[in-house]
């Protein structure tokens, strides 16, 4: 029997999963389609990365109502010290100086998956196909069929809105022949949970260096996540290190603020590019997350970015319900790209010049680069600006992200 859906969302990530639980209250009957199971170590989106949760992205967690689950295993972001390794430039923000708790927060992608996974599955008008994979999909008078395979057994399923969440190789997006701009940085991060000698007093930082930024989130007294960005030719040399190697080289490019680095978890890679989709929806069809924008890591914004276009398209879905349009509407992904494209700009565009800017060999830049960080470091309404755009609530925002009902 013909299964029917109102919403089919690719991609139980993070996204995805936020995206279902955010259009849950309207009673349209949503189904969530994942290759991998969510319970599986080779779920990525569910590993034991550090992600920076801006505050923007509380309020959306709050509203979706996991935000109570996982408030234990959250660590606070109340400093944040950027520096370039050998330059005298550097930039301190600090939550008190502007009159907040904190400038953001630092969770591990699995504990936030896996309430994720909880909150989903506690709803009803949810149904995860999983494990099941996308093969192709078409349209006709509206209604869009999608053949998938669950379980080694073919299934075709209609729905009246398909979401891309399917990540930066997105095979709904490769069906849909959208081109993509795409840019190498060349670069890989390596990401590992380490234990420092010192206490990290809430702060977190960043270093730039030559080969890419070093960066320590604090998710514990003496916790942190590394976040170590090589060039990627080295990836190899540096996954294949012992330990203790592998802690002297962090050692001599972020110094020892923190102290020693006395114990080091396991490592993993995750290669760095930029991928932009050249039309975010089509009929019956959207993008979303990092199907739509992968961007550089180097100010903590892509996860943060992909929440708040969740909160957007939701708003645009939820005025639509109410107007008594139905959700394969083309008017409702027209308003929702209205709605979020200043602020994706503004973010592609800020990551994209952070990171030509610190790896740009040109020397006429380098004094530029630390005049900046100083002028920010010293002048209250620019690092107000500055801050106001990290935590995501600066410009045209979603409801929910401005802190009102949707």
């Amino acid at each position: 029997m013909l299964r029917n859906y109102d919403v089919v969302i690719v991609g139980a990530g993070m996204v995805g999963a936020s995206l279902a639980c955010a259009l849950a209250p309207s009673g349209l009957r949503i189904a969530i389609i994942e290759a991998v199971s969510l319970k599986s170590d080779y779920q990525p989106s569910y590993d034991d990365r550090g992600l920076t949760l801006s505050p923007s992205s509380k309020r959306i967690l709050k509203h979706i109502g996991v935000w109570e689950n996982i408030s234990s295993a959250i660590s606070p972001i109340k400093k944040i010290h950027v520096s370039e390794q050998g330059r005298f430039g550097f930039t301190h923000l600090n939550a008190s100086e502007t009159n907040i708790k904190e400038l953001g927060y630092v969770v591990i992608a699995r504990v936030l998956g896996e309430a994720l996974h909880e909150k989903m599955l506690s709803l009803k008008n949810i149904s995860l196909i999983c494990p099941a994979e996308l093969k192709s999909f078409k349209r006709n008078n509206k209604i869009m069929t999608l053949e998938i395979s669950n379980l080694g057994y073919s299934e075709s399923i209609t729905t009246g809105l398909l979401v891309a969440a399917d990540g930066s190789q997105s095979l709904v997006r490769s069906l849909a022949d959208i081109r993509i701009n795409k840019y190498d940085f060349g670069q890989t991060a390596i990401v590992a949970n380490v234990t420092t000698q010192k206490p990290n007093q809430s702060t977190a930082y960043e270093r730039f260096t030559h080969h890419g930024p070093v960066a320590f989130l604090p998710i514990g007294k003496n916790r942190s996540v590394l976040i170590f960005t090589i060039a990627t030719k080295d990836k190899n040399r540096y996954m294949s290190m012992a330990d203790s190697q592998f802690i002297d080289g962090v050692e001599t490019e972020f110094g020892r603020r923190l102290g020693k680095l006395e114990k080091i978890g396991q490592r993993r890679s995750y290669p760095i590019m930029f991928i932009e989709a050249v039309e975010q929806y089509q009929q019956q069809l959207i993008l979303l997350g990092n199907a739509a924008h992968s961007i550089h890591p180097n100010s903590a914004q892509g996860f943060n970015l992909g929440l708040r276009d969740v909160a957007g398209l939701a708003e645009c879905i939820f005025e639509a319900i109410e107007k008594g349009l139905n959700v394969d509407d083309i008017s409702i992904l027209e308003k929702y790209v209205s709605l979020r494209l200043s602020d994706q700009k503004r973010v592609i565009q800020f990551t994209n010049r952070l990171a030509s800017s610190f790896y740009n060999k040109n020397p006429l830049l380098i004094p530029a680069r630390n005049l900046a960080m100083l002028l920010l470091d010293t002048l209250p309404i620019v690092k107000k600006t500055f801050i106001q755009q990290a935590m995501g609530i600066a410009g045209l925002q979603p409801r929910i992200v401005r802190g009102q009902h949707a």
